[in-house]
């Protein structure tokens, strides 16, 4: 973990709830930029400390020139797991990641002999490539107790791709930051601003975002958008560019002085409680397993309009809380948009019935079941 993003605040919320019923918590994080997560560590009282990731497991790791690297990689993560697991009289192992199952599951393999338990905290479903459910059949769900999915989409995903369905437990979707029902904003809502929160990759579908808004301007609207998600600072090299060609679209005539970029923030309901509309373009190739935004955005108030991706299609009801578009495309966005730029009180009408929603989504429901998963 490097940023705390949907996946990691929900992680830290569900084991803040652990602690406070008296659990014992130690974090090994990532021996680089691991600042953000170290301080979200010592927020729930949670010691810590730095693992020796040395080198990326991906395909290529099984690749002869790259075995041996793997190997020393696989034997330096596992014996630092056995150890502080051997330090605290560790009875669970918490896993957000399918790579750090095949970073340890040397360890996994010995801890789960000692008896402790393997929880698998599953926020993405796994990718469906060939590659892909081969893997999570042999190399992932053999040293995993339970798989935890986050929405029925995962749980399904997880069912399709062979994990045995023993170990597959009902879905427990996450709580994240600011787990309490947000006051209304009433007086400050601007109905024509657009908030869109999440990481700046391609996936997340934030160019789609911005042509859709140039549509809408073509139309005689005059939407505002807020996008809030890191800008500057590290950037994947599959994606290097992609910032920097969002800024690009953004200072174009059609669109200038209409988005904001905020870049990463912590208080991200700041930014929502004075839109009107929150917007989730997650494109289908992302199957999105749970899009926590959508969840923190109804605690605003506010209807979210999302593309048909992974589970997004569960957390939204049509023209009720929200839109859920037809199609992954620019049209389809400006058309969801369009509904609620048109008439503020049928956004308002439908921001009140999203913030009503979010008591599926409770933060009672969610720890009282991830309690029961640790036997507490």
């Amino acid at each position: 973990m490097v940023l705390p993003h949907g996946l990691e605040f929900a992680a830290f919320q569900m084991l803040e709830n652990l602690r406070e019923h008296g659990a014992t918590i130690h974090c090994i994080v990532n021996d680089w930029e691991n600042h953000r997560i170290v301080e979200l560590a010592q927020q729930i009282g949670a010691s810590w400390s730095e693992g020796p990731y040395a080198a990326r497991i991906n395909k290529r790791s099984l690749r002869p020139n790259e075995f041996l690297r793997t190997y020393r990689t696989v034997a330096a993560t596992s014996n630092d797991l056995v150890q502080r697991a051997t330090e605290i009289a560790a009875t669970h192992v918490h896993i957000p990641d399918f790579a750090i199952v095949l970073r340890t599951f040397p360890a996994l393999m010995r801890l789960r002999a000692r008896g402790v338990k393997v929880v698998f905290q599953v926020a993405n479903a796994p990718a469906t490539e060939r590659f892909y459910p081969r893997l999570w059949r042999h190399g992932v769900a053999p040293f995993v107790d339970v798989f935890v999915p986050n929405s029925q989409f995962t749980k399904t995903e997880l069912g399709r791709i062979g994990v045995p369905a023993a170990k597959i437990a009902e879905p427990i979707h996450p709580v994240g930051r600011h787990a309490l029902p947000r006051a209304s904003a009433d007086g400050k809502r601007d109905f024509s601003r657009i908030v869109f929160v999440g990481q700046t990759i391609p996936q997340k579908g934030l160019h789609v975002l911005l042509e859709a808004m140039s549509i809408l301007v073509a139309r005689g609207y005059s939407p505002i958008l807020d996008v809030v998600g890191q800008m500057d600072g590290w950037e994947h090299p599959n994606f290097r560019g992609y910032r920097q060609s969002l800024v690009d679209r953004a200072n174009a005539s059609d669109l200038a002085n209409r988005v904001h970029f905020h870049g990463y923030l912590s208080d991200v309901p700041s930014v929502l409680d004075r839109a009107g509309i929150h917007c989730c373009p997650s494109l289908p190739e992302l199957r999105e397993g749970f899009g926590l935004v959508n969840i923190e955005a109804k605690r605003a108030g506010l209807p979210s309009v999302v593309f048909p991706s992974g589970a997004l299609p569960e957390l939204v009801a049509h023209r009720v809380d929200g839109w859920i578009c037809t199609h992954a495309t620019a049209e389809s966005l400006a058309e969801g948009l369009q509904y609620f730029l048109e008439d503020s009180g049928r956004t308002e009408r439908a921001g009140s019935c999203a913030r009503n929603s979010a008591e599926a989504f409770s933060s009672a429901r969610a720890n009282k079941a991830w309690r029961i998963v640790f036997g507490m």
